[in-house]
């Protein structure tokens, strides 16, 4: 599953990338998304682990079997959020109609200036989201991303938007240095994005029940919030055609608690929980769904299953060591 996309490379060129970005930003947005007609054609033509992984997703979300249409219909709602986004983040978001879901318990916890956590996904954008809070409601953001992933889009993103960068926190670093630094931004007020989704091949990782199959999320994100002990929102961005978004938080939970003795348990159930908001947004918008590699656990080739099992066993072995070293100390 994720042995598929960590597999993945970044196909354009830096030069390729900033005649896409300066096309787009002179011609406007109309010509941008006539552009990127070929640029889907390209990709269905040459692409057959991408294609396979829509058709999975699409099947799971629309339940029925997904025409090629269906296919290239996805496709381009991924690349038209990647063009919008060049437009939210150079502040032309006054060209685009957004529909704000914001329940009464999400509004009065921005109003209390409180630090907090907000779990995002890869479904549609995320730069709405950003927008509202950094723009709208004047909330400082920060965002937890490993910077070695991605590094040449990271640079261009940055280029783009420089309080961007100021934005960032490189989740590469060391545990103690992440935590102590989280606790800052949390203690500044701000708000702390992180993905919740997608877990990598050597991360800790969690299996959840998501649209009718089993999937894994990084365990990293409940951990932290667990250990960081404030309150969670979950958001969700969904392109909703033309110029339209709909942008949609939710109060996930107040704190999330994960006692001692029932602590894989417990994360597991709050994993789950998230899986279902997960799910939930992604049937409402389901071209939306921008994790293109073998997400389904069951979808697996046989020998890659195995050695996601095999990695899951081990990390398994690791923890209970750890707590049997504890115990003995």
């Amino acid at each position: 599953m994720s042995l598929y996309w960590e597999q993945q490379r970044e196909r354009s060129t830096v030069a390729a990338l900033h005649l896409m970005i300066w096309a787009a930003l002179f011609f406007g947005r109309v010509i941008a998304r006539i552009i990127l007609l070929p640029i889907v054609g390209y990709f269905l033509l040459t692409s057959p682990r991408a294609i396979r992984a829509s058709q999975h997703a699409l099947r799971r979300l629309l339940a029925r079997n997904p025409t090629l249409h269906d296919v290239a219909r996805h496709f381009y709602c991924f690349a038209a959020c990647a063009i919008d986004r060049l437009y939210l983040l150079t502040d032309k978001h006054q060209h685009f109609r957004i529909e704000v879901s914001r329940p009464a318990e999400v509004v009065e916890l921005a109003a209390r200036g409180s630090g907090c956590l907000l779990l995002v996904a890869h479904l549609g954008s995320f730069e709405p989201l950003r927008m509202l809070g950094t723009t709208q409601r004047k909330l400082p953001i920060s965002i937890l991303m490993d910077r070695q992933q991605g590094q040449m889009l990271l640079r261009i993103l940055e280029r783009l938007n420089q309080d961007f960068a100021l934005q960032v926190i490189d989740a590469a670093q060391r545990g103690p240095e992440l935590v102590l630094q989280l606790k800052e931004s949390l203690q500044a007020g701000r708000m702390v994005c992180i993905m919740a989704d997608r877990a990598r091949a050597a991360e800790r990782a969690l299996q959840v029940q998501f649209c009718g199959g089993t999937v894994r999320v990084p365990e990293g994100p409940w951990a932290l919030a667990a250990a960081l002990d404030v309150p969670v929102l979950v958001g969700f961005g969904l392109y909703r055609g033309g110029r339209s978004y709909s942008a949609h938080f939710e109060l996930f939970a107040e704190r999330i608690s994960a006692s001692r003795q029932r602590r894989a348990a417990d994360l597991q159930a709050w994993a789950q929980r998230y899986a279902q908001r997960l799910e939930h947004y992604a049937r409402q918008a389901p071209y939306n769904w921008f994790n293109f590699y073998d997400y389904w656990f069951d979808e697996l080739p046989r020998r890659h299953r195995a050695d996601e099992l095999c990695g899951d066993e081990m990390q398994s072995r690791v923890s209970l060591q750890h707590t049997q070293d504890n115990r003995d100390t």
